[in-house]
């Protein structure tokens, strides 16, 4: 099961702060339900190497190729597609949390499950973008999440994790000076099972339409 929906419920204040944001182009907070194709906040270095908050795709060229919306990030060092964009082109996604799906009890459908950090309500993705200039010279960017292998018991039903960056990862990973992926290796690593905490929510965030408080409340009859 890939990363295919993710929160953020912070507003630019929260961003700003912990991803220490100098400019704000744009910023897409106070979201519950964010999908593929869709407009996403992300956090990148500008032309002046100062870390800036501007709009991107979630999801390269072309849309259906596997590496689009997530990118192996156990893989992605010997893909040379990618050298441009981890060389020069590496950003963070502010979160407050992503989805998955579990089969629940005697529930027919899989039941929407909300991933959450256990103590840091607000976190970094790892990902990377490219940019073009469009036909109406502006400028155009699209990004991928870095992901890896799960493990403990939300591996049987959430496969891969989004790369969650600690404080030093994330300067290490907005570093312009910083240009051979070898060393941000040790950076690309999942979390701990118990650095994680999910529970069920409403299957509503299926819809890519339905974008509501509740998308990230706990149901009421368990949690795990």
């Amino acid at each position: 099961m890939r990363v295919e929906r993710f929160a953020l419920k912070s507003d630019i204040h929260d961003v700003v702060g912990q991803f220490k944001v100098w400019n704000v182009r744009s910023c897409l907070a106070n979201r519950f339900n964010i999908a593929p194709t869709q407009r996403v906040s992300i956090v990148m270095n500008d032309r002046h190497r100062y870390r800036m908050v501007d709009e991107a795709r979630w999801g390269l060229f072309p849309f259906w190729a596997k590496d689009s919306i997530n990118a192996d990030g156990e893989r992605i060092g010997s893909k040379s597609h990618f050298y441009r964009m981890l060389k020069s082109r590496r950003c963070i996604v502010p979160s407050t949390g992503f989805y998955g799906w579990k089969q629940e009890g005697l529930e027919r459908d899989p039941r929407a499950m909300h991933i959450i950090v256990e103590r840091r309500p607000l976190f970094g993705m790892a990902g990377i973008y490219d940019s073009w200039i469009n036909p109406q010279g502006k400028e155009e960017r699209a990004f991928t999440i870095l992901t890896v292998p799960s493990s403990g018991p939300m591996a049987a039903w959430q496969q891969r994790l989004p790369v969650v960056l600690d404080e030093e990862g994330i300067e290490r990973w907005m570093n312009p000076e910083v240009t051979d992926f070898a060393e941000l290796r040790t950076y690309i690593q999942p979390l701990e099972p118990f650095q994680l905490r999910s529970f069920p929510v409403t299957n509503a965030v299926s819809d890519v339409k339905y974008e509501q408080p509740d998308c990230v409340m706990e149901l009421k009859f368990g949690s795990v």
